[in-house]
C-alpha cells in the first residue's frame, strides 16, 4: 500500500475512475505520457508531460432504434497530473450519470457452462510431439465551437460541443484548461470533417473524493453504431479494448474504412439477466489488442449486425480422451473387431478345405 494520496489527486482519480471508456485498457502506462485511450483523449491541463496510469477501462454499448448510448466506467492506479476527457460522438450527446449494477450483472451473464467431451478417435495433446492448440493558400480565423449544453455531475462538469473548425475546437479547449497535445489535436479535424460533436468533461470540486461512484452515460442519435476509437491512434502504449454491446441480434466490429479490426468474439448469447434485459436482447461481448495504435487503429468502430445469432463462449468443453496405454480406445476397438472378423473368415474356411480332401 503507497501513501495516502493528497487532495487534489484523490479527486482527479475519482474523475476517472467515474469516467468510464468504452473498453478494456489492461497495459499499466507509466515511462511515458498516454493522451490516447480506448474512449477518446486525456487532456492534462498545464502540464504536457503528465502521466496518467490506467488498469481497466470497460463500457457497455447499447443500441436500437438510431439511438447509442455509451455507459463509461474507468479505473486509475495513479494520477501525476490535473486531467479531463475528451469524447468524441457522432451528434450532440446527452450527459448523465449511470448504473453500476448493470457492470456488476455482466460477470454473472457471461458464466459458460462446463461441457464433457469424450474423445474415442483423437491423440491426447502433445502426442508425437503434436500441439495442444491450435503548402496552400492562408487558412482561415479559427471558428470557436458552439456549446450545446453543460452539466454538473458532482464534481465533474460535462460540456457538449459542436465544432465546425478543428483550430478554433482546439483554441478552445486550450482556453479552458484542457491541454491536449499535438498528436490528439492533429487528429480532431477527422471528427470535425464529420460533423461530429465532442464532450470536454473536467474537474470543477476541490474536495477529496472516495469509493467507486457511477458511471458516465452518453447518449446520442446515430444513423451508423460507432465506437470512437480513432484518437487512441496518438496512443504511445498499446490499447487492449473490450466492448460489451446489446441489441436485438448480435454484432461484430469493424473499422468504418472497412478495414478489418481483427476483433474477437468472446461471447455471444441471448441475455437471460433481468438486470441487464433493459438495456438490450442480445450481448456481444468483443475484444481487440492494438499493439501498435498509429498503424493498426485506422478508422473509428464501426458496430453492425452479424450474419448469424449463433452462440460463442457459452461452454466450456472439456475433451475425455479415452486411451489404452496412449492409444485412442476408438482405433484400438476397430483394430480389435477387425481381427475378429478375420479369424472367424478364416475359421469358416478351413472345415470347407477338409472337406475338399475328404472327396
Amino acid at each position: 500500500m503507497g501513501a495516502p494520496q493528497s487532495g487534489p489527486r484523490r479527486l482527479v482519480a475519482s474523475l476517472l475512475a467515474l469516467v468510464a471508456a468504452i473498453g478494456v485498457v489492461s497495459a499499466t502506462q507509466s515511462a511515458n505520457p498516454a493522451y490516447a485511450c480506448a474512449c477518446g483523449a486525456f487532456a492534462p491541463s498545464n502540464d504536457p508531460n503528465g502521466t496518467v496510469t490506467l488498469s481497466d477501462e470497460t463500457a457497455m454499448v447499447m443500441i436500437k432504434d438510431g439511438q447509442e448510448t455509451i455507459d463509461m466506467r474507468l479505473a486509475v492506479d495513479s494520477v501525476t497530473t490535473q486531467t479531463g476527457l475528451i469524447v468524441p460522438t457522432p451528434s450532440p450527446a446527452t450527459v448523465t450519470l449511470g448504473s453500476t449494477t448493470a457492470f456488476a450483472a455482466l460477470a454473472t451473464e457471461m458464466t459458460p457452462q462446463t461441457v464433457k467431451r469424450d474423445r474415442w478417435w483423437s491423440w491426447p495433446p502433445g502426442a508425437f510431439g503434436a500441439p495442444g492448440s491450435s503548402a496552400g493558400a492562408p487558412a482561415p480565423q479559427p471558428s470557436a465551437p458552439v456549446v450545446l449544453s453543460q452539466v454538473q455531475l458532482g464534481p465533474l462538469e460535462a460540456t457538449t460541443l459542436s465544432a465546425n473548425d478543428a483550430a478554433g475546437l482546439t483554441a478552445w479547449l486550450d482556453a479552458n484548461g484542457y491541454g491536449l497535445p499535438q498528436a490528439v489535436t492533429d487528429r480532431l479535424s477527422h471528427y470535425v470533417e464529420r460533423n461530429w460533436s465532442f464532450v470536454a468533461i473536467k474537474l470543477t470540486g476541490d474536495t477529496p473524493l472516495s469509493g467507486d461512484l457511477a458511471p458516465i452515460s452518453f447518449t446520442f442519435s446515430a444513423d451508423q453504431f460507432v465506437y470512437p476509437e480513432f484518437l487512441s491512434q496518438a496512443a504511445t502504449t498499446s490499447q487492449r479494448l473490450a466492448l460489451y454491446i446489446f441489441a436485438d441480434h448480435r454484432q461484430q466490429v469493424t473499422f468504418l474504412d472497412g478495414g478489418g479490426a481483427n476483433a474477437n468474439t468472446d461471447w455471444a448469447r441471448q441475455v437471460k439477466s433481468s438486470a441487464l434485459t433493459p438495456f438490450g436482447a442480445y450481448l456481444t461481448a468483443v475484444s481487440m489488442n492494438f499493439y501498435s495504435p498509429s498503424n493498426q487503429i485506422t478508422d473509428d468502430l464501426s458496430i453492425t449486425r452479424a450474419a448469424n445469432d449463433d452462440e460463442v463462449g457459452t461452454q466450456i468443453v472439456v475433451d475425455q480422451y479415452m486411451t489404452i496405454l496412449g492409444i485412442p480406445a476408438g482405433w484400438l476397438l476397430v483394430a480389435f473387431g477387425l481381427v475378429v472378423v478375420l479369424l472367424v473368415a478364416l475359421m469358416a474356411l478351413v472345415p470347407g478345405r477338409r472337406d475338399r480332401r475328404d472327396n
